[in-house]
């Protein structure tokens, strides 16, 4: 800590920041462009200049220089001024000095009223332009589907290049060209290749970059309404605001939680949101009778439910996409012998032995902030870029700690961002990823390996066999002598040395090559890496102990007074030694203190298949094959496409069987369902969600659909299979989110804490409920002057603490699960989270956002031995003797069933393909595009095969989430004719009939046709 004056006030700061940080975190206003918590401090923009005395003689004199904040540290006594009217003046002329060549297009900016250049103009003082000659313009690049480009805005603060090459890793963006005409972009116009590039639409502080899937349906960011939400698109956990506009998901923006997603979102937590809008999701329960759809009122929809399974055999095929209440109430409804968390067995098996590796004794269950800190990292077997991108984001800064070592041994503040990365040049904490492809994490990789799914699992064993055979003494761990092939024993060797020495050493892994032995050989190696570093620490303690002690004893003994080699030294003036005291001395060899950072317990992350996999593996149920083996004559089927159940067939399982369905969106097999109720997607619903960490987090619904489109009967599934229950048990009292809640850690004690993830309903601040909507908002009358010309009461939200309007509280007292959205005097844009931090970059002011669960269950104490001798290999791919093995090909995009039916990210996937590396295409005489079919309880899928550079022999991959095909399950390969029917995926089916037609009564007027034509309207239900 630092004591500092600023304007003539005392203070006390964090001496490990820089001025600039330190001030704001005081709530003290200063303007700034280059300067990003996460990113450190360039110094490029000038803008956060203040002065600094170096007395307070000198303060009172005027005696100061102008420096910039953002590259100083604070130190004791130190006498700074922000308000000097030459610092003012300097900020005011550097902001009309970058503003000389911007268009001054706030009106048509789409970053207007969320601008941080708007922000800190204002801030500066800066009110008149003077500029009057010819401006500097660029050509703009179309930058994809996600992303508009408005060079033209730029104020050259560098903040976007950083962030995606420097931070996130990207290398098809940077800037060009150089003085005033610098420019920001890519080589050659096309679609990012980031995971991470939407992320610039946040980080810039002007409009270059703006979300081009909100352009399409725009709106200020005053006029929408937010909700604090949880992203569905992984097992992360990332926090998002979801902001509503005209009864349409329009955005989602970063909702910053520290010890999770921080300040950035993946594209696919962005940008996936899409399918909540589609045309064709149900919105009215409907009946199929006669081949043909009859629509209903919810309480004819609730009668005829319950005419359906009354009396029947019923069971419950439940989620683990959709929200723990939704799951509960439908447990409640069948009972628990008959309830299904909607997953095949091997996915079941998958989750609970995750579960189980995380609640071990031997580990720590990781937070992605956590992750950054670790100083080696072992991925192993999952492909995070893909799968959990926010992850590999946390991985790659964890990369660079041994930089920031180095760093700190030559005095270099970590915040100052370039000196660390020159100090650091290529120099990574050992990283390790061995997977089934060649992922992007292996530029900062110490090794990436590619192997097959059964060698993979044989490194991890052999990894903790390795460590298991060390001892305890640092400076001699050798290699063991065991049965390995010796290039799998060096790699297992090195591997294990670097996670032996690390301070703090990571395991990451996941679900994704539908692998147990994988996920075995991560609690092997976790509870063998634990044990052995808790046996050096104890070693350790007991060697400084030891000398200690023997430092004491020499000290209290009778020491020699003469030293005859010391004595024939020569002697030398000026050192103030005195041999005849040197040779009193003790000489015993001090042993080498392990760092205080160096930790016993092992961490770990594990990726999940699905948003709330965790969640459901704590609820407890059956697998869908265990569920259908039992007797059963209806089933009620939550939020899940069966027809993509890749372990059996599930629909002509259900053949003859009574079907009620709750979605939210739409499949073809809804056809032979006796009732589907329309349920609300997670914009429109309040829940909770378990991630891989096990931190249970509440997501809040960011609007009203029937406030809309008052003919909707748009309702959350736990409160349709509530009412279910209470009309069969003959009950008639209305239900809310906190009794659900309650109800279910009541009878699920394994979810005690749920309840603490968010306030109650009754939460007030000053007597006020959270406001939705920022104090700006407008056009209340006028959006639905369609349907009225008066305004009604806005809708009531009985079941949270928040409320459908910009009446209400707005502010930083907010409790941190409930912030709609970051707002504050002067801060309209995402830099506003500052003043809801407790100091900028740290945690929110009222603590962590969400529970950990894990923690608060007893800790599990099974023991993980080494099955690497009982793996067996699959037999390999032959096209001439009709095998095949599978490996799964993830994508941010593709691998989500839920992403890949928005229409924006639909139109951007590539097609479907088999993939085989070229060595095998030789083998097997195969060319790229030709066509292989592949056999399995789905049927024959015939896709064309892609050539690539790495991927492991006699494998073929598939692309995960768009073929309905497992690598355990046992499948066949042949060529076919070019004339043969190419698969086409679920998500292409579903957008064949799609209408681009808005259904919302509000949008009639501005059809491009005028009016909806009658076809349109009846195509939608």
């Amino acid at each position: 800590m630092a004591v500092i004056h600023i304007d003539g006030k005392t203070v006390e700061v964090d001496g490990a920041d820089n001025l600039l940080s330190a001030c704001l975190s005081l709530g003290i206003d200063i303007p700034y462009f280059c300067y990003h918590p996460a990113l450190g401090s360039v110094g490029s923009c000038r803008q956060c200049a203040v002065k600094q005395f170096n007395n307070e003689e000198d303060m009172k004199a005027g005696r100061g220089r102008l420096v910039m904040s953002c590259m100083v540290a604070p130190t004791n006594d130190m006498y700074i001024s922000v308000d000097d009217a030459e610092a003012k003046e300097f900020r005011k002329r550097i902001v009309e000095y970058l503003m000389t060549n911007h268009p001054h297009d706030c009106p048509t900016c789409e970053e207007g009223g969320h601008c941080h250049l708007q922000d800190m103009t204002y801030m500066s003082g800066h009110r008149q332009r003077r500029y009057r000659f010819t401006k500097r313009t660029h050509h703009n690049q179309d930058l994809g589907a996600f992303i508009n480009h408005e060079m033209n805005r730029c104020i050259a603060c560098y903040r976007c290049v950083r962030f995606y090459k420097d931070y996130a890793g990207g290398t098809d963006f940077g800037v060009y060209a150089s003085n005033n005409r610098v420019y920001f972009g890519r080589e050659e116009s096309g679609q990012f290749e980031s995971e991470f590039s939407g992320n610039l639409t946040e980080v810039c502080p002007t409009g270059v970059f703006t979300d081009k899937t909100h352009s399409d349906r725009y709106n200020r960011k005053w006029d929408m309404q937010y909700a604090p939400s949880i992203c569905h698109g992984c097992s992360s956990g990332c926090n998002i605001s979801a902001g509503e506009r005209y009864g349409e998901l329009r955005r989602i923006e970063n909702r910053y939680n520290h010890d999770v997603n921080g300040y950035f979102l993946c594209d696919r937590g962005r940008f996936g949101y899409g399918y909540v809008n589609r045309a064709d999701r149900p919105t009215v329960p409907y009946a199929n009778e006669l081949g043909a759809k009859r629509t209903m009122t919810a309480d004819e929809a609730l009668d005829r439910a319950c005419e359906l399974i009354k009396h029947k055999k019923t069971i419950g095929i439940g989620s683990p996409a959709t929200s723990l209440e939704n799951n509960y109430a439908l447990k409640k409804l069948v009972g628990d012998s008959r309830y299904s968390t909607g997953q095949s067995l091997s996915e079941q098996i998958l989750t609970d032995k995750a579960v189980q590796v995380l609640r071990h004794q031997d580990v720590y269950n990781v937070s992605l902030s956590q992750i950054e800190q670790a100083d080696a990292v072992f991925v192993l077997g999952e492909d995070i870029t893909q799968t959990a991108a926010r992850v590999a984001l946390s991985v790659r800064q964890a990369a660079k700690n041994l930089a920031k070592t180095m760093a700190t041994a030559l005095r270099t503040e970590h915040w100052l961002a370039e000196p660390v990365k020159r100090i650091g040049q290529t120099a990574y904490s050992p990283i390790y990823v061995v997977d089934v492809v060649d992922t992007k994490l292996s530029d900062i990789a110490k090794v990436s390996a590619v192997a097959n799914i059964e060698e993979i699992a044989r490194l991890g064993f052999l990894v903790g066999e390795v460590i298991d055979s060390f001892g305890v003494d640092l400076d001699h761990l050798t290699k063991p002598m065991l049965d390995a092939d010796d290039e799998m024993l060096d790699l297992a060797y090195q591997i294990a040395m670097d996670l032996v020495l690390a301070n703090r050493p990571l395991l990451v892994s996941g679900a994704s090559l539908s692998s147990p032995k994988i996920i075995e050989a991560v609690g092997f190696i976790a509870q063998t890496l634990s044990k052995k570093r808790t046996a050096i620490k104890a070693a350790n303690e007991q060697a400084m102990q030891d000398y200690q002690t023997s430092i004491d004893q020499l000290a209290g003994s009778d020491t020699p007074t003469h030293d005859a080699q010391l004595m024939a030294k020569p002697e030398h003036e000026h050192t103030n030694t005195d041999k005849h005291e040197q040779a009193k001395l003790p000489r015993l060899p001090k042993p080498k203190e392990l760092s205080k950072d160096f930790v016993t317990l092992t961490g770990v992350y594990l990726g999940l298949p699905y948003a709330n996999s965790a969640g459901l593996s704590l609820l407890g149920g059956q697998s869908v094959e265990e569920i259908l083996a039992t007797d059963f004559e209806a089933v009620i089927i939550l939020e899940n496409d069966i027809s993509q159940l890749v372990s059996t067939n599930l629909l002509q399982l259900l053949q003859g069987k009574t079907l009620i369905v709750l979605d939210h969106q739409h499949y073809a097999w809804h056809q032979m369902a006796d009732l589907v109720l329309s349920s609300a997607s997670f914009a429109e619903s309040d829940g909770t969600l378990v991630s891989a960490e096990g931190r249970a987090q509440r997501f809040f619904q960011a609007y009203d659909k029937k406030y809309y489109e008052p003919d909707t009967q748009v309702k959350e599934s736990w409160r349709w299979l509530s009412a279910i229950k209470q009309t069969l048990d003959g009950v008639q009292d209305d239900i809310h989110l906190d009794e659900i809640i309650e109800a279910m850690v009541v009878d699920y004690s394994a979810l005690s804490g749920v309840e603490l993830a968010a306030p109650t309903a009754d939460y007030r601040i000053r007597g006020l409920k959270i406001a939705r909507e920022p104090r700006r908002y407008s056009g209340r009358t006028a959006m639905r002057a369609p349907l009225s010309i008066h305004e009604p009461m806005q809708p009531k939200d009985i079941d949270t603490a928040l409320t459908f309007s910009m009446e209400g509280y707005v502010g930083n007292q907010t409790n941190p699960a409930s912030i709609p959205f970051a707002w504050a005097a002067g801060w309209n844009s995402p830099q506003a989270w500052n003043k809801y931090q407790d100091k900028v970059g740290g945690k929110l002011k009222g603590g962590d956002v969400g529970v950990r669960l894990f923690d608060r269950l007893p800790r599990l104490d099974e023991v993980y031995q080494s099955s690497r001798a009982t793996i067996t290999d699959i037999q390999p791919t032959s096209v001439f003797n009709g095998t095949a093995k599978l490996i799964p090909i993830n994508h941010l995009f593709g691998s989500s069933v839920m992403a890949s039916r928005s229409p924006v990210v639909a139109s951007q996937l590539k097609p479907a393909m088999w993939y085989i590396n070229q060595q095998d295409a030789d083998t097997w005489q195969v060319l790229p595009e030709d066509l292989l079919a592949i056999g399995s309880v789905a049927g024959e899928i015939i896709l064309p095969v892609c050539i690539v550079d790495y991927l492991p022999d006699g494998c073929i991959g598939y692309p995960a989430g768009q073929v309905p095909l497992s690598p355990h399950l046992p499948t066949t390969v042949k060529r076919v004719g070019k004339d043969m029917p190419i698969y086409q995926p679920a998500y292409q089916l579903s957008m064949q009939d799609l209408t681009t037609n808005h259904r919302n009564p509000l949008f009639k007027a501005s059809l491009v046709s005028g009016v909806a034509s009658t076809n349109q309207t009846a195509e939608v239900v």
